[in-house]
């Protein structure tokens, strides 16, 4: 733009001059129109190039000011100047560059708020000033009960929370400790708190996960353990004495001592049963991961209902559930005869009940109840352990399966006393899509 007013400017000095030395003395009207308009053409020009400048300098202000306001979706159009052009087009890519940058630090703060909101880890960060600043969606269940805790002062949150609870929270570090559920069940958790510095400020971290399950687990491996070394032990032993009696019961029949024959025929019994005994045992440490399948509750009901007879007290669900249909009908046929036997010796007793319940499609509770005298303490706290049994001839096989089965599909095995008479054992099961466990 300067250039080309340096070059009318010039050429308009150069014809005003020309005129001058040649019609200046005889004519001097067409010089004082010369000078007329070259000084309106100047001025003109110098008008248009201070207002060009001025159209410029407003686009770089205005540029640099939406980025300051964090708006990079700003750009200057080209003014057909290579000077100023070259500078635009740098503006713009920098401007287009901040925002694509922008773009993606929005997608992985989603996707990073969507991965905690869905976490089952309860995280929750403290400023200096003790205000919450960040909650997940399980802290608000834990701590306001769905409400959201943002602003809150965490004084005031941890003043509510149980003694052990607020004595884990105020110690650095990582520590565990135990809470009881609205259901009375002891509930295991770990707590992780870290300090974070943000905007040179030091922050709190607090990570809360429940690891109940995870010590069910490992307890459930361990006992896998136990019973594989005893069953390995025992078949060791038990193959060379099943060999030397059946070895007696010939020498018995060759003798014609019926006392020695029964002796080794009543050894060979115990035998047989131990082998059994192991077998069983041997089909907890080897349970097989369940090929979840439609459950067709209708005939599974059916089924259920005429091998031990129950009142169903509520409607079938509607709502699909994916489950191993032979574990979860092994489970079932577990408790319902656990419960026909413990009000076995009660006269005049109702009949065992079942039911459903369906929880906001999150999970299926099945419900058996008996009728009974109910357990002891002892024994609810121990009845889920392999080898527990307080039946005569029982082996403490059946519940510990059931646990296994139903941890297996990512559900609760869990019983309680009525408050009247008997025991009330529930199953929750969660509610996934059509896939088989691999």
């Amino acid at each position: 733009m300067m250039s080309k007013v340096i070059a009318l400017l010039f050429i308009g000095q150069l014809t005003f001059t020309i005129a001058a030395a040649l019609y200046g003395p005889s004519y001097p009207w067409i010089f004082l129109i010369l000078g007329m308009v070259l000084f309106t053409v100047t001025g003109y020009l110098y008008r248009a190039y201070n207002q060009t400048q001025a159209n410029i300098q407003r686009s770089i202000e205005q540029g640099f000011l939406s980025l300051i306001d964090g708006d990079f979706s700003v750009s200057i159009a080209p003014k057909n100047d290579p000077t100023y052009d070259r500078v635009f087009n740098l503006f713009n890519q920098c401007t287009e560059k901040l925002r694509k940058e922008r773009q993606h630090l929005y997608q992985r703060e989603m996707l990073l708020d969507k991965v905690l909101n869905t976490s089952p880890v309860i995280t929750f960060l403290v400023s200096p000033e003790h205000k919450i600043i960040f909650a997940n969606r399980a802290a608000e269940l834990m701590f306001k009960e769905g409400g959201s805790l943002l602003g809150h002062s965490w004084h005031d949150i941890s003043e509510t929370l149980d003694d052990d609870f607020a004595h884990a929270l105020q110690n650095s570090g990582e520590s565990i400790f135990t809470l009881n559920d609205q259901n009375g069940d002891e509930q295991a958790w770990h707590l992780a708190k870290s300090i974070v510095r943000i905007h040179q400020a030091s922050h709190t971290l607090y990570l809360l996960k429940s690891i109940t399950h995870e010590l069910g687990r490992q307890e459930v491996q361990t006992w896998k353990k136990v019973i594989r070394v005893l069953s390995h032990e025992l078949n060791n032993s038990i193959a060379p004495i099943s060999s030397m009696c059946h070895s007696g019961q010939l020498l018995a029949q060759n003798l014609s001592e019926p006392r020695l024959d029964r002796v080794f025929s009543s050894i060979s019994r115990r035998i047989a049963h131990l082998n059994e005994f192991i077998k069983g045992y041997g089909e907890l440490s080897k349970l097989k991961m369940p090929n979840k399948q439609c459950i067709n509750w209708p005939v599974l009901v059916e089924q259920l209902n005429a091998l031990y007879p129950f009142e169903l007290t509520t409607a079938l669900p509607k709502t699909s559930i994916y489950a191993d249909e032979h574990q979860l009908e092994q489970v079932l046929i577990n408790i319902l005869k656990n419960a026909h036997e413990a009000q076995s010796e009660q006269l005049d007793a109702p009949a065992v009940q079942v039911s459903f319940a369906d929880h906001e499609l999150q999970n299926l509770t099945i419900e058996v109840r008996d009728f009974g005298a109910g357990m002891a303490p002892e024994v609810l706290e121990n009845a889920l352990l392999p080898f527990y049994s307080t039946k005569h001839a029982g082996t403490g096989l059946g519940l510990a399966l059931c646990r296994e089965i139903i941890d297996a599909h990512q559900g609760k095995l869990a019983f309680r006393n009525c408050a009247t008479s008997g025991v009330v054992v529930s199953v929750s099961l969660p509610y996934t899509v059509s896939t088989k466990a691999h």
